[in-house]
């Protein structure tokens, strides 16, 4: 699956670090880590709410669904050097091979200016009845105007709950920010992550 997504990555290179972007703004984004193959895309309706379509692969029990996402802003705090941000997701739609139906609802927070960055996401799986917590801290050692590389060093935190069981992952993830396109690639030696995103 991993040389699919770099083909998938190769062939659709067309990001914005957010979840929503501008006013029409469409997005393709891929995501691999250790539970969840994610390929999603979407248009921003408006400045707050993007729509779009969503196939997520379960990499433990084999399952596809194919979902309708949705990303709404609720709340954008800008100060002079730093932005913060709230936003509320979902998905529904169904599992690909029986045609049950399946859901995703979560909340994401971050704060960053231009050094440093805090993230929080915590999204709930009916099909799995799996609670799924994300958290990062972020440092990116220089800083640079948009038409250059930006780098951030990220540590990132993974909880899972499901079934009254707890799994626990930590990853060193490095992203690259460029323009319209970010990569982040991450591993711990036994699992890997990565993620490529882009906005047009």
């Amino acid at each position: 699956m991993l040389r699919k997504l770099f083909a998938l990555i190769i062939l659709f290179s067309a990001i914005s670090a957010h979840p929503v972007i501008f006013k029409n703004g469409k997005v393709f984004w891929i995501t691999q880590n250790p539970s969840f193959n994610d390929i999603r895309f979407g248009i921003s309706k408006t400045s707050n709410w993007l729509i779009g379509g969503r196939f997520l692969e379960d990499r433990k029990s084999n399952e596809t669904f194919a979902l309708v996402n949705n990303n709404y802003l609720a709340k954008r705090w800008n100060n002079r050097n730093s932005q913060a941000n709230l936003y509320l997701l979902s998905s529904v739609g169904f599992n690909t091979k029986n045609s049950k139906s399946m859901g995703t609802f979560g909340i994401h927070g971050d704060w960053e200016d231009r050094r440093f960055m805090v993230m929080q996401m915590l999204e709930y799986y009916s099909h799995s009845s799996a609670s799924v917590s994300n958290t990062r801290l972020a440092y990116s050692p220089y800083t640079v105007d948009y038409s250059k590389t930006s780098t951030w060093l990220i540590a990132h935190y993974r909880i899972e709950y499901s079934h009254s069981k707890y799994s626990y992952m930590f990853f060193p993830v490095v992203r690259l920010f460029k323009r319209n396109y970010l990569v982040e690639i991450g591993s711990n030696g036994d699992n890997t992550f990565l993620s490529f995103m882009t906005h047009f």
